[in-house]
């Protein structure tokens, strides 16, 4: 089955651009016009419009293959058209736009959203339906407030210990029942020369701090909200964080945590327990598919933290990916109790295993949780026990020299629970809202955006052409302006760019070029996608089988492309398969990343609006 593609069309902000009618495009339904736009692609398969028609939108990249099947075959009736959005970093200020708001999908892939106010405004409030009692009440407790589920969970990961199962094995060694236990077992895995415990600190120490403490943290209702509003700058942490401290002081006196684990590399100590120089590693479960993948000789096994209470034992989980419905859609009288209906579906075994096909980790739902694998024997008891906790990050990197200092006792606990709480206020002190670069005279379509990109690249690079993948993840773009003050520019980011990948201008022979718009090549895949241009003017048929969508193309001017003359084009690395470059003529490093284009544009241009030149004209027969 073609991967969905999703994609819409132009602008420029000095040049006039004018889209071309929909050529039979029909309009016998609101449905077929937000489908068939004179100005926008949205999917480049033919939509079943005698079907009920459900949108889901990804805020993170992924195959939704497995998803779509799944529904589509439990309902025969439903056409899945899966939107591609752009990945972005702070989803609780992208959705506070009204703009976002309106044309938010039917059911969104999204991460876990904690603002509620957002929440309401936006999702519809799941829980009093029937299919929520399928789910681990833990983690629905830590989704829910003031009674509302606006949210589910569809993936999780579990933080706890690795262990070198034929280590333990051959030694006679035990699983610590209490932390004595534990610190007794690394004083005897010690004495035979092998590390008994290595964190890798390197990116977070949390883990390990709050697995061993976190009794002690959140055993109360008031010690768990002061610990939320701790994280968001909001509380101190003095009173709470002393045992989360103490714990890494012990393991650090007692030497079992070491400087080097501030910068150790996490492959390396996978590989180190593999061979039985470690015995035990904190990481989070879904390590299990890089030991398969890796094939070690050894088995390893995973294990919760142990408390003070003998045979008790935490984890804490970290939640993923959630599944939400429009609040809006749920207001369609047509698609209603589909919508309830899908989530009722994929809130079954059958449901889950195809949502973890799309996105790795552990279900949430009950029955699925009891199909777990043998190794994963704790977890199971964990959950069961509900001793399972959330807890979010401490501060950034920041936190870890501070950490570090007290370790090496160049800070007493008073002095790091000090600095500890103002490096997190601090952290959300410097969130000051952005100042915006210029003005949308109106709300553009994302791929209006990327026909501005495209033309920004043309005019800064001089490029006779010049080319961006539209609605792809990987060096495309999939944002969009709207009406208003521009700000918000991180949306722009290029993913698949390194830090040395500049605009580039580069010779293509017409054939090449006439190829390469009719067969784009990502990351060595043909892709059913379409490049916005500049410089360009072209006839497309978006539903047509693949090497007639496009129906003609030509210079700006209407002239022929002559296929073996040589052509400039501007582009991002890797945004056009090698294959079609005969070479690179010019690196634009001072123009910076694509945000910096944009920004630059914007700014330049004051006001933009989307550009009206008969560039692009659709074709839907």
């Amino acid at each position: 089955m073609k991967k969905r593609k999703f994609l819409c069309i132009v602008l420029s902000f000095h040049m006039l651009f004018c889209m071309g009618g929909c050529v039979q495009a029909p309009r016998e339904t609101d449905t077929k016009a937000r489908f068939c736009p004179e100005n926008d692609i949205i999917t480049y398969e033919p939509v079943d419009f005698d079907k009920t028609v459900i949108t889901i939108g990804t805020y993170a990249p992924c195959n939704s293959d497995p998803v779509e099947l799944a529904i589509e075959a439990q309902f025969p009736d439903v056409d899945i058209v899966v939107l591609e959005q752009a990945s972005i970093p702070d989803i609780q200020t992208h959705v506070r736009q009204p703009a976002v708001q309106r044309e938010l999908e039917d059911i969104i892939f999204t991460g876990y959203l904690q603002d509620m106010e957002v929440s309401d405004s936006i999702f519809y409030d799941l829980s009093a339906e029937d299919f929520t009692s399928l789910y681990n009440q833990s983690v629905l407790n830590n989704m829910s407030s003031g009674g509302s589920l606006y949210q589910l969970p569809i993936n999780s990961s579990i933080q706890g210990i690795f262990y070198n199962k034929s280590l333990f094995e051959s030694y006679g060694w035990e699983i610590p029942e209490t932390i004595d236990a534990f610190y007794k077992l690394c004083d005897e895995i010690s004495a035979q020369g092998i590390r008994p415990f290595v964190p890798c600190f390197k990116y977070s120490p949390d883990g390990v701090g709050l697995g061993f403490s976190n009794r002690a943290i959140f055993s109360t209702m008031d010690k768990r909200q002061q610990y939320e509003l701790f994280c968001s700058g909001q509380a101190s942490c003095k009173g709470l964080l002393e045992p989360y401290f103490e714990v890494h002081k012990t393991l650090y006196d007692r030497g079992i945590v070491v400087d080097d684990d501030f910068s150790s590399s996490l492959t390396r100590n996978r590989h180190a327990l593999y061979e039985g120089k470690i015995a035990m590693l904190p990481e989070q479960l879904t390590m299990f598919s890089l030991y398969e993948d890796e094939q070690p000789e050894c088995e390893i096994g995973f294990i919760g933290y142990p408390t003070d209470t003998p045979g008790e034992r935490w984890m804490q989980m970290v939640q993923g990916r959630s599944i939400a419905l429009s609040k809006a859609s749920m207001e369609d009288p047509d698609k209603k109790q589909t919508l309830l209906d899908i989530l009722a579906f994929l809130s079954t075994n059958e449901g889950q295993a195809a949502l973890l096909e799309v996105f790795s980790g552990l279900s949430s739902v009950k029955s699925a949780q009891a199909n777990l694998r043998e190794e994963y024997w704790d977890v199971q008891n964990c959950i069961e026990n509900g001793q399972i906790f959330f807890a979010g990050r401490i501060g950034n990197d920041q936190h870890n020299p501070i950490l570090k200092a007290y370790l090496e006792g160049k800070l007493t606990l008073e002095q790091v629970l000090e600095q500890t709480d103002t490096m997190v206020k601090e952290s959300y002190a410097d969130r000051e809202p952005e100042e915006p670069v210029g003005t949308a005279a109106e709300e553009f379509t994302v791929l209006e955006t990327s026909v501005f990109i495209a033309d920004a690249m043309r005019f800064a690079t001089g490029a006779e052409i010049a080319l961006i993948p539209h609605r792809t993840y990987y060096t495309g773009n999939l944002a969009k302006f709207y009406e208003g003050d521009v700000t918000m520019m991180y949306p722009f980011y290029l993913r698949g760019l390194g830090a040395g990948d500049y605009l580039t201008t580069y010779e293509i022979t017409g054939a090449d070029l006439k190829k390469l718009m009719e067969h784009p090549i990502i990351n060595g895949e043909e892709i059913n996608a379409l490049y916005a241009f500049s410089g360009l003017k072209m006839e497309y048929a978006p539903w047509r089988a693949w090497d007639k969508n496009v129906i003609k193309l030509t210079l700006e001017d209407g002239s022929e492309i002559e296929d073996g003359k040589r052509y400039t084009v501007a582009a991002w690395p890797t945004s056009i398969d090698e294959s079609y470059l005969t070479s690179a003529l010019n690196v634009h490093s001072k123009l910076g990343s694509n945000i910096d284009l944009v920004t630059s544009a914007v700014k330049q241009a004051g006001t933009i609006s989307p550009a009206k030149d008969h560039r692009l004209t659709l074709r839907w027969d």
